[in-house]
């Protein structure tokens, strides 16, 4: 007979620890989870964008090939057993910022590169329309398996450090899922975001002028959450002196890119996360501490592609 393996403490409830919870329960493995909320969490003001077309040289997102079947088979399988839609598909409609970046776009168009999202058909004088990409509806999934494993008792809210006694004790592997609450790791470096809540005239809707499946793009993302609603977003703050003069580039863009509507800001939404200078995550176990504690952590802007993989890649090796 097998020993019983003991239970994984996952430390962090945002993307990575939802993913990593869902992919033991799924595996029948016993886990528990410590959280204290989201008041300041990544999750606040992440778009959950995944975009096949990224950078201004207009790439490939690094691991679409690889990871973006599995992160939708993923999100998919969630909506299903959770009962709450968390999909949706979408289209950017990226704005040329000037004529070298069109014609950049024009000939990897006809050469085929950019192809099965971009074709001639989607270039206009002013943009490039961009298929195939979708968006996760992140805080409902959070706010959804927070509610799961606080029925089931198996979330804790409280809050714990590396070095505390409840820690050290802990029978089973210990996986850190904290964002920017982690100092260990001196390459995680915590990244402000800003997104702006904008009320939109849900006339427009009706009209045709507002389009709740295209996310308007011109280095600010602009992101409909339905006829009457949107997130605008990417900014990144990494002194405080430069909160302001970012936030109002945040509205200037809103203003160019709505200007065809009529809206107003609702809240200015603020959160951190964590980035790496190679802008690769962090999912491994702590040097020295092989099989015991392990972070997961650092997925930056690329959070719904990458962590779907990752958290199966952690339940394999727990």
């Amino acid at each position: 007979m097998s020993a019983v393996r003991p239970p994984v403490l996952i430390v962090g409830q945002g993307l990575a620890g939802t993913l990593l919870a869902w992919e033991l329960e799924r595996a029948g493995r016993a886990f528990e989870i410590v959280d204290p909320g989201h008041a300041a969490a990544a999750s606040r003001v992440g778009a959950g964008l995944v975009n096949p077309v990224t950078g201004e040289r207009w790439v490939a997102a690094p691991g679409w090939a690889e990871k973006s079947a599995f992160a939708r088979a993923t999100f998919r399988d969630l909506e299903s057993a959770w009962g709450l839609p968390l999909v949706t598909d979408l289209r950017i409609r990226r704005r040329w910022r000037n004529l070298a970046e069109a014609e950049l776009v024009r000939a990897k168009t006809e050469r085929g590169e950019l192809s099965p999202w971009l074709r001639p058909e989607g270039l206009s004088p002013d943009f490039a329309e961009i298929d195939g990409a979708w968006r996760v509806d992140l805080p409902a999934l959070i706010a959804a398996g927070r509610r799961r494993w606080l029925s089931q008792g198996r979330l804790s809210e409280a809050s714990v450090a590396p070095g505390d006694a409840a820690v050290a004790a802990w029978p089973g592997p210990v996986i850190w899922c904290v964002g920017a609450a982690e100092t260990r790791l001196p390459e995680l470096r915590p990244v402000g975001g800003e997104t702006l809540e904008l009320a939109v005239d849900p006339a427009a809707a009706t009209r045709g002028t507002w389009r709740t499946d295209v996310v308007r793009h011109d280095g600010v993302w602009i992101l409909p959450l339905g006829a009457d609603r949107a997130w605008a977003g990417a900014s990144f703050v990494r002194e405080e002196a430069e909160r302001e003069p970012r936030r109002e580039a945040l509205r200037a863009s809103v203003r160019r890119q709505l200007a065809d509507l009529s809206w107003r800001e609702v809240a200015v939404l603020s959160g951190q996360r964590m980035t790496t200078p190679d802008r690769a995550p962090r999912s491994a176990w702590l040097p020295g501490r092989e099989g015991r504690e392990g972070v997961f952590n650092g997925l930056g802007s690329k959070g719904a592609l990458l962590a779907p993989t990752l958290a199966r890649e952690w339940a394999g090796r727990l």
